[in-house]
């Protein structure tokens, strides 16, 4: 052992091996980093397709023509680029600013980038790009309904004129776009339609080849009605009273609006309808002027009714009377083998009660005093009779009933 460490070559290699210890020691955060490791020669990456951000005032402007990409060489040492590509969510970016560009047209502009790491030297190929610009502008255009499957609709149903909300819509593009629409469409499927049919739909715009155009409008969606109605009449409309007016009291004037109504359904089931009836009145709580909105009773075999309701406006007055003597009697239903029992049974007295105003204009041969003798009768029969006349008016008879002969 003496003999080893009196030699001059074990103190050295002892030294070395101490020395080398210290220097691990000392440099032991150190040791590894990228400025201890040898660097490879500089290496291009290159980014092929890189998508080229165009800045521009999108307001005023519409871009027609861009490169779309542009390719990006990265130079730098093999650990920067190495890192650079395996970084996610990078926020670097290739641009050309054209926001300062004032007119429309072709520009060239020099291609710029930023965001990229500083230790790596970027080239982008090419280096300066063209891009066109127009100048947008705002056009309003009509939009025109396209019927389609009409033939399909349910039967016995007519279309009536389809309503488009709002009638235009804008359309803000550059010139060449707006100049090329020539039709400005929506498309209702009327497939099994039976009824009205009122929804949104999309706007179509064309060419005057009939090509669609990638065009966007304001707003996009339109309302459209299309009526599909069934086969309808006008009718009059009948107002049922029940019950009388109070004491003293008569009708002026009564005015229903509107008078008439519409009646849908098939054509036969309307051919029979005449008239609609009212929901009855109820003169007994009526008591002075005013108005009534009252409902309307839809025929049996009828879809629908318009309108549904009406409103009736009338002014009450002091009812007063007028006397009408020996009024005729006339026979109906059977006046080939029947004749009244005396002469005294051919007439009666009336009188009339109502407003000053319609008894004035009331004359005799306005009303009409009846005996009904449709009924199989034989020998001498007495028979109620009945009177009618102007709206309004109520009779009173001073006999109800006469006295017919059957003969045989």
């Amino acid at each position: 052992m003496d003999k080893m460490l009196n030699s001059i070559w074990f103190v050295r290699i002892l030294a070395f091996f101490i020395a080398l210890m210290l220097f691990f020691m000392v440099n032991q955060n150190t040791i590894g980093s990228p400025s201890l490791l040898p660097d490879a020669p500089n290496a291009p990456y290159v980014l092929e397709d890189e998508p080229l951000v165009v800045i521009y005032d999108e307001e005023r402007f519409e871009l027609v023509e861009e490169p779309g990409t542009v390719d990006v060489e990265l130079r730098g040492s093999q650990v920067s680029l190495s890192l650079f590509q395996i970084t996610s969510n990078r926020s670097t970016e290739v641009f050309v600013d054209a926001s300062e560009i004032e007119e429309e047209g072709r520009h060239q502009l020099a291609v710029s980038h930023r965001n990229f790491p500083s230790d790596l030297s970027v080239t982008v190929e090419p280096q300066v790009v063209s891009i066109s610009l127009r100048e947008r502008q705002t056009a309003s255009f009509p939009v025109e309904v396209q019927l389609e499957n009409e033939d399909d609709i349910g039967e016995d149903r007519s279309l009536g004129t389809p309503i488009v909300s709002p009638l235009n819509v804008n359309v803000t593009a550059n010139r060449e776009t707006i100049q090329a629409i020539e039709d400005v469409l929506v498309y209702v499927d009327l497939t099994d339609a039976t009824e009205s049919i009122e929804d949104e739909y999309p706007v179509h715009f064309y060419n005057e080849n009939g090509h669609q155009l990638d065009v966007q409008s304001e707003p996009q969606f339109v309302t459209v009605t299309v009526p599909l109605t069934s086969p309808n009449k006008l009718v009059p409309i009948k107002i049922i009273r029940e019950g009388e007016l109070p004491d003293g009291l008569s009708f002026e004037d009564v005015t229903v609006y509107p008078n008439e109504v519409t009646v849908y359904g098939s054509s036969d089931d309307i051919e029979a309808v005449d008239f609609v009836e009212s929901e009855p009145i109820d003169l007994n709580e009526l008591n002075e002027s005013g108005e009534l909105t009252i409902g309307l009773e839809v025929p049996d075999d009828v879809e629908r009714i318009d309108p549904e309701e009406v409103t009736v406006a009338f002014t009450l007055a002091e009812e007063e009377e007028m006397a009408f003597e020996s009024l005729p009697i006339v026979i109906t239903g059977n006046d080939s083998n029947v004749t009244f029992d005396t002469e005294a049974e051919t007439t009666v007295n009336v009188t009339a009660f109502g407003s000053q105003s319609r008894l004035e204009e009331l004359m005799e041969n306005d009303i009409r005093v009846s005996v009904d003798a449709s009924g199989s009768y034989e020998g001498e029969q007495t028979l109620p009779l009945s009177v009618t006349g102007p709206s309004y008016i109520r009779f009173e008879l001073d006999n109800d009933e006469t006295v017919l002969r059957f003969n045989e």
